[in-house]
């Protein structure tokens, strides 16, 4: 192997891993639920809805995301009354936690800083 091709092999694994990064998974706490957004918008933030629940009363919007910044977005174009924001600390759709009832899932749900919430 010559070094000309293991600098470019080694070039596109930089770039490959710098340009994809991990999605998080987010819920957005409301009053009332939504419908599901267009898949232009979603293709466009690069956000992948993945359930719509209510625990306790309470709606949320289970989404992924690249991070805090793209669920903004998709609030802001959704026109969402976000009350609080979470993050996962497990995956929405994993074995573990899709095997409880939804209710339960609530202490995997870690509240974090929302600047576009309203409460």
């Amino acid at each position: 192997m010559n070094f000309s091709i293991i600098a470019q092999t080694a070039a596109a694994l930089v770039i490959a891993t710098t340009c994809s990064a991990a999605a998080e998974q987010f819920a957005v706490k409301m009053a009332t639920p939504v419908e599901g957004a267009s898949q232009q918008l979603l293709e466009s933030l690069h956000i992948r809805e993945i359930d719509a629940v209510e625990i306790n009363g309470v709606h949320f919007l289970v989404i992924e995301a690249k991070d805090e910044g793209f669920v903004e977005a998709y609030v802001f174009a959704r026109a969402i009354d976000a009350m609080g924001l979470y993050r996962l600390k497990a995956d929405w759709t994993g074995a573990g936690l899709s095997s409880l009832p939804v209710d339960a899932r609530e202490p995997f749900l870690e509240k974090t800083t929302c600047g576009f919430c309203t409460s």
